[in-house]
């Protein structure tokens, strides 16, 4: 497992790409549905998490 020293990170569907990506600085990471939305129900009870709807899908911006 790779560690990213970052102070923020988000959790995004782009509709033009059709899927999520996660941001964590400088690096994104392509996730299937399922994954990020996994993801997203496993931060909503996290404090350092924002969870927010952004047409039709589900948003997360995590900060340290």
């Amino acid at each position: 497992m790779t560690t990213y020293n970052s102070r923020m990170a988000s959790l995004k569907f782009y509709d033009m790409a059709d899927r999520y990506i996660l941001t964590i600085g400088d690096h994104h990471f392509d996730l299937n549905d399922d994954t990020a939305e996994n993801l997203i129900a496993d931060l909503e009870d996290n404090a350092c998490a924002t969870i927010t709807n952004h047409i039709r899908h589900k948003s997360a911006k995590i900060t340290k």
